[in-house]
């Protein structure tokens, strides 16, 4: 039997989570949501109170999965509106109490909290609570509006460590590894995702890259004379590392795996990065990827692939910790399974705050798979295979000023003031032009009005809006073409 040196690692070391069935993942899925919402709504996250209570939900009575469609999903300009959010990103972050957890919690917490008080006290017992409902970890999202904040409690940084020992099982990765960690320090998911796979792990682990910079230099630093058998590095540097490795004179004779963070790999990228690993000494090195929503919980991870294979079968998510829909950008609405569009996460069982159904920006082509791996044999949701950050998020000069436009976020906006609409982005040289179609609900002028007013808001004045026909849009969508004809871009 093996040593039960890390006792929340235990169940993701037991295989359980990545063979269950579709029906019986299903099942675990909605008591953990129902659970979820319950504690966010009742345990004190502003936003989600507010949130639920515009949509009409009472989260006493919801259902879980089935009840998941009335919960509105979350776009960060939801986050960052005055008018509807007035603490702003605060209001994710828990404000737990005693009370909360002891009303809200699972059976599981309220156990440990009882244990903890006959066995050392008030005290004891206050810590308990503490690790349950006190908000002790940040990872910080910037972006268009403000900060996000990403809050983790005691009990959620052990979820965390969980899900990095299943990311280093889905990645091949054994506690006898040796991980050479070259992702920048900081409060990203990104970084402590990587952290918290060889502590969930219990591989030895050395992080070496205090901060963003030369890539050389860290690998200099790190290592003298020894042999890593895994680096892991930003995505946007797997081409280079075999080359500041030699460089750095480090040896790479033992490297089993490149780990490249953040995004998926593309063929070419992963092929080019193996090329130069055997050319540095390491033939027999293989290259994945571990990837994670930025404003999620956990990162998720490719499984193993023989050297030299440049196809991948997706990341493997983990369907306890964390349920994965892919949306439409333009409605917010599920699409088909195998189908692309954009990646939405809910959180399951972590306590730090957060929103259900948070929608990441990231572009999913091929979108989530319950197909079971043809490589691993896993029965876990995939997504992917590719996987695009910020997909729909535009650098542009509109009225002489340069400003990032969220399409989905205008589109949103757009939609809560028409039937119809589509928003077209004219690019002339170095300028910028913005129109705005739509079928209006009613005539009122001051409708129209409303919406430029708050695409201005939005540093998205736009240009024109145009006001049209059910069959002029139609007519429109079928010239832009495309996956999201309501999103077209082009050469004035």
């Amino acid at each position: 039997m093996r040593p039960r040196l890390y006792p929340y690692n235990v169940r993701a070391m037991s295989g359980l989570w990545d063979t269950r069935s579709p029906a019986e993942q299903r099942r675990e899925q909605s008591g953990l949501l129902r659970q979820t919402v319950l504690q966010m709504a009742l345990g004190h996250v502003p936003f989600v109170v507010a949130r639920l209570k515009e949509a009409g939900v009472d989260a006493r009575t919801f259902r879980g999965l089935e009840d998941l469609g009335r919960i509105p999903p979350t776009l960060r300009g939801d986050v960052f509106d005055p008018g509807r959010n007035p603490e702003g990103a605060r209001a994710l972050v828990l404000h737990g109490t005693e009370e909360g957890v002891k009303r809200f919690s699972e059976r599981a917490v309220l156990l440990r909290v009882a244990m903890a008080r006959l066995i050392g006290g008030e005290e004891v017992q206050r810590l308990a609570v503490e690790a349950a409902s006190r908000s002790l970890h940040v990872h910080l999202v910037p972006g268009a509006g403000g900060t996000i904040p990403v809050a983790y409690t005691r009990d959620d940084l052990n979820l965390l460590a969980r899900a990095g020992a299943r990311l280093a099982r889905v990645l091949g990765l054994e506690r006898d590894d040796r991980l050479l960690n070259l992702v920048p320090a900081g409060p990203t998911l990104d970084h402590w995702g990587i952290f918290y796979m060889a502590h969930g792990m219990g591989m030895s682990a050395l992080h070496a890259r205090p901060r963003a910079g030369d890539l050389g230099a860290a690998l200099g630093a790190a290592f003298e004379g020894g042999r890593p058998t895994a680096l892991a590095v930003p995505a946007e540097e797997v081409l280079h590392v075999a080359s500041a490795a030699a460089e750095a004179g480090m040896d790479l004779s033992e490297l089993r795996l490149l780990v490249a963070v953040g995004r998926s790999l593309s063929a070419e990228e992963r092929a080019g990065a193996a090329r130069e690993l055997a050319a540095a000494g390491a033939p027999e090195a293989r290259v994945g990827a571990a990837y994670g929503v930025a404003e999620g919980r956990v990162l998720w991870g490719e499984c193993v692939v023989p050297p030299g294979h440049a196809e991948s079968y997706g990341f493997h998510t983990y369907p306890d910790l964390d349920l994965v829909e892919v949306l439409s950008p333009e409605s917010g609405a599920p699409v088909p399974a195998e189908t692309p569009g954009e990646i939405a996460v809910t959180p399951l069982g972590f306590r730090g705050g957060g929103a259900p159904r948070w929608r990441s920006g990231d572009l999913a082509l091929g979108g989530i798979t319950a197909r079971v791996c043809p490589n691993c044999g896993r029965t876990v949701p995939r997504v992917g295979p590719s996987v695009r950050r910020s997909a729909w998020l535009r650098p542009v000069v509109l009225n002489g000023a340069e400003t990032s436009l969220d399409l989905r976020e205008a589109g949103a906006a757009v939609a809560r003031h028409a039937e119809g609409w589509q928003l077209e982005i004219v690019r002339r040289g170095a300028a910028n032009e913005l129109f705005v179609y739509l079928v209006t609900r009613s005539e009122d002028p001051d409708r129209v009005i409303d919406l430029f007013e708050e695409l201005e808001r939005m540093e998205a004045a736009p240009t024109q809006i145009v006001l049209s026909t059910p069959e002029q849009l139609a007519a429109r969508h079928r010239l832009a073409g495309g996956a999201w004809p309501r999103f077209w871009e082009r050469t004035g």
